[in-house]
């Protein structure tokens, strides 16, 4: 190889990774990243005081690094779930949370009963990939299929349901048996066992934890504002919605199987059945089946929970590639609660901005004084590329299907 051959290869090798969308571990292949990365070091005494070429080198080794940590999986999340529900935190040992303030959309007062964290967003991004993936044989549509049409079609199925729940028992959890099964599959639901909601997630957490977190997640009841992507134009566009809850209503319903119990009575593996028969529950689906999401990293769920609420509430959903933030608007998104404001930033950048910076999620962030006090700007990856289409990989085809779950092979 000489040196003008060298070159020519760089500048392609460079061209064609540039052309991968960031984050570029979750839209690469780890068998391209290496070849790519053998060939550079092939032309190291070609290339070695170019600044570019080791600045490829570097970024192409932490891509690979990040492409090998076993069990890394990508999930969708949905947008109006991010943008709509604010963080709602258990104060001290209340054991009930009831959280109202006024939408900015119209002035109408929201609610929201029970507590809602960083946990509840990732229990709804897992059952909302699962449900896509059962939708369509184990892979993410292509297609947009919605649920609603209009904003009026809303308000039916609302009233709808609201006269279909009268006089209906608590949504408590319930026993699946065969008997219900027709019934339930007339419905927008999806079936799953403990090993899934682990893959999943990439947690380590027993079959009581997973089913506890399903239960908590699901009992939280609202009535909010939620953005709703509609299909206008006859099909040519699509436009978000903001639609008021007239009622209540909980994310979804939640059965389960107990499949496997040890001798003592321990559940050690069950298969839940996740029902979005709720008026929250269909808009959230009829996002899903319009594209109204965002990919995350299920590595996002180590993170510290403030972090991963600032990066769902503020930044994820957002094409801006540097947003600015008065620190007062991010304590009211946030909810934060601590007084000495010396304590507050700290805490804020060591426990939600310093993380998300060390694990790529913003570039860096910067705290300067503005009209209204003190802001942040942050710089974001890219131009504003997070939610952008992810091709489906051999991650997104952990079966949901009837024959694979619901046998308890």
């Amino acid at each position: 190889m000489t040196k003008e051959e060298a070159k020519e290869t760089f500048y392609k090798l460079r061209a064609e990774y540039n052309r991968i969308v960031y984050p570029k571990y979750l839209h690469s292949d780890l068998d391209d990243m290496q070849s790519k990365y053998n060939q550079l070091k092939e032309m190291e005494e070609f290339l070695r005081d170019d600044f570019t070429y080791a600045r490829l080198i570097n970024s192409i080794t932490q891509t690979i690094a990040r492409l090998s940590i076993k069990g890394t999986r990508s999930n969708t999340s949905e947008r109006g779930m991010n943008k709509a529900i604010p963080p709602v935190l258990r104060n001290g040992n209340k054991e009930f949370v009831l959280y109202e303030w006024e939408s900015d959309k119209s002035g109408k007062v929201c609610s929201i009963s029970g507590d809602w964290d960083a946990k509840s967003y990732m229990v709804m991004d897992v059952i909302g990939h699962l449900f896509l993936l059962k939708e369509n044989g184990d892979v993410i549509p292509d297609e947009i299929t919605p649920i609603f049409t209009d904003y009026d079609s809303i308000r039916k199925r609302e009233q709808e349901i609201d006269t279909n729940n009268i006089g209906k028992p608590d949504n408590a959890p319930m026993i699946i048996t065969e008997e219900d099964l027709p019934a339930l599959r007339q419905q927008k639901y999806v079936r799953f066992d403990d090993r899934h909601f682990r893959s999943f997630t990439g947690l380590k957490l027993c079959s009581n934890d997973i089913f506890d977190l399903l239960k908590k997640t699901s009992a939280v009841e609202f009535r909010i504002e939620f953005p709703v992507r509609m299909v206008t134009d006859k099909g040519k566009s699509m436009k978000e919605k903001w639609y008021s809850m007239n009622v209540f209503s909980h994310p979804f319903e939640l059965g389960y199987i107990d499949a496997k119990t040890r001798t003592d009575g321990i559940v050690q593996n069950r298969f839940y059945y996740i029902i979005f028969n709720t008026i929250l529950g269909e808009m959230f689906v009829h996002n899903l089946l319009t594209k109204n999401y965002d990919w995350v990293d299920n590595n996002l769920y180590h993170l510290p929970q403030s972090a991963q609420i600032f990066y769902r509430h503020l930044l994820l959903h957002h094409n801006l590639v540097k947003p600015e933030y008065n620190l007062s608007t991010i304590i009211e998104r946030m909810h934060f609660k601590d007084t000495n404001i010396t304590n507050l930033i700290a805490n804020l950048e060591i426990n939600t901005l310093n993380p998300l910076k060390k694990y790529g999620l913003i570039l860096d962030y910067k705290q300067t004084k503005g009209l209204n006090g003190t802001k942040y700007e942050i710089a974001l990856p890219e131009t504003g590329k997070r939610g952008s289409k992810r091709k489906n990989s051999p991650t997104d085809t952990t079966s949901t299907s009837e024959g694979d779950v619901g046998s308890g092979k």
